[in-house]
């Protein structure tokens, strides 16, 4: 069954910075063994969306106890629910603003060139809530500078806005540090 756990901050400011990287290595075995299937913080920074895929709410809560977040009480509130999906994407189908496997590959998504390390890390930067100008002073450059990078990460990624950047990011490295 899938669960939509929903994770919100006390204080989003002070968490990120402290705890986020322990939060990610928490949740990168259980992506890789298929148990989490998506994950992306909110666009206003408040807290995070986790999908899982576990047998019942039981165990999705087993899992949330776990997290670093929760373990260190920057959570103010934890919602759990049982997700139906009505409409599901088979393996190797298109979904707007997702970069399909390289292995079943179609022409279109042939055609998309993969980001830099570079790009991927300001995008990582981008799903971690920080702003352009946060980007800029951390690679010491101007902020018109980031948003060219963001820019051809958009275009690369086949989508418009930040909001559908964690759905696009290609797996792989997803440190930025």
């Amino acid at each position: 069954m899938a669960f939509a756990v929903e994770l919100t901050f006390r204080d989003a400011r002070q968490v990120r910075r402290s705890i986020h990287l322990a939060h990610r290595e928490y949740w990168r075995p259980l992506a890789e063994q298929g148990v989490l299937v998506g994950t992306g913080p909110w666009a206003d920074g408040s807290g995070v969306l986790l999908i899982c895929q576990v047998p019942d709410e039981a165990a999705a809560r087993d899992l949330v106890r776990g997290d670093p977040y929760v373990r260190s009480q920057s959570i103010a509130e934890v919602r759990i629910r049982q997700w139906h999906v009505l409409l599901g994407v088979p393996e190797g189908e298109r979904v707007p603003g997702m970069v399909r496997p390289r292995d079943g590959q179609s022409a279109d998504s042939r055609a998309r060139e993969p980001l830099t390390p570079h790009e991927h890390r300001i995008a990582l930067m981008m799903l971690e809530g920080m702003t352009n100008r946060q980007i800029a002073e951390h690679f010491s450059v101007s902020t018109r500078a980031v948003e060219l990078h963001i820019t051809r990460i958009y275009r690369k990624l086949d989508i418009g806005r930040r909001a559908q950047l964690a759905a696009a990011m290609p797996w792989g490295q997803r440190s930025y540090l």
